[in-house]
């Protein structure tokens, strides 16, 4: 199956959230090598609240996690919507621009997209209605590592905006009078995502968190208006150093010194 044909597994014309599907990794799947899936790919997601009830989830978790856990979001009833926006270190011909030799990525993203091939036909097969709530899928490791990137090292870090998400209007209109952000290891959400969360509680959608563990029930919670809210928050995001793709998504190789 090409690529096109499984993002329109993930993003069918008749779900109001496919135009916040991202292709950028789905671009990459056909030159992409066998990926097995990982030993133990399963993910408990019976816990979630009735997908009848009016809540849209964010599933912010490491690597393949997340598209697991969104497939296990799907079995209850709630529509994955991959928001993956870097691509991974070149492994085809493109590798050949490769400026060393054992070159790696700061983001580790062929888990991921091993995962969006290998559950593809799981997610048809489940038929979901087109009214099903979403689950934005993100990668928790977007960041990357948090140290200095190197020369000679592919930089796919990235960032989430709020244009990647539908506006609390939107949501509101679509029945969504909830969000509940899942997460692993972590209390406080990243700040991209904390700033998008902001903005739907801003427009009247309740906010909850959990672990994917469940070690806990969701727990309402507020996000704080910080010092660094407003418009001029994103453009600031964008100027960190953050290495754009020559045709969308986020990733560059890191130049390396001419020698001296």
């Amino acid at each position: 199956m090409h690529n096109d044909q499984l993002f329109l597994i993930w993003a069918p014309d008749e779900s109001p959230w496919s135009r916040w599907a991202k292709p950028v990794l789905f671009s990459h799947i056909d030159a992409a090598p066998p990926i097995a899936p990982a030993r133990d790919s399963t993910v408990d997601m019976t816990w979630l609240p009735s997908s009848n009830s009016e809540v849209a989830l964010v599933l912010d978790l490491p690597g393949a996690e997340g598209v697991n856990a969104g497939v296990a979001a799907a079995s209850c009833g709630y529509r994955p919507v991959p928001l993956y926006n870097a691509v991974p270190s070149p492994f085809f011909a493109d590798v050949l621009s490769a400026p060393a030799v054992g070159a790696v990525a700061e983001v580790d993203l062929l888990p991921v997209l091993g995962a969006l091939k290998n559950t593809s036909l799981q997610l048809a097969e489940l038929s979901l209605p087109s009214n099903a709530p979403p689950a934005f899928l993100l990668d928790s490791n977007r960041h990357g590592s948090g140290l200095t990137v190197k020369p000679g090292e592919f930089d796919n870090r990235s960032i989430c905006f709020t244009t990647d998400f539908p506006s609390a209007n939107f949501m509101l209109a679509n029945g969504i009078r909830r969000v509940l952000v899942i997460q692993r290891s972590r209390i406080e959400p990243l700040s991209d995502l904390a700033y998008v969360l902001r903005r739907w509680q801003d427009g009247g959608i309740a906010l909850q968190r959990a672990q994917v563990d469940f070690s806990a029930a969701p727990q309402p919670f507020e996000i704080r208006k910080p010092s660094w809210y407003g418009a001029m928050f994103q453009r600031a995001l964008a100027a960190v150093g953050l290495r754009r793709a020559g045709s969308c998504g986020f990733g560059a190789w890191v130049a390396t010194s001419a020698g001296g």
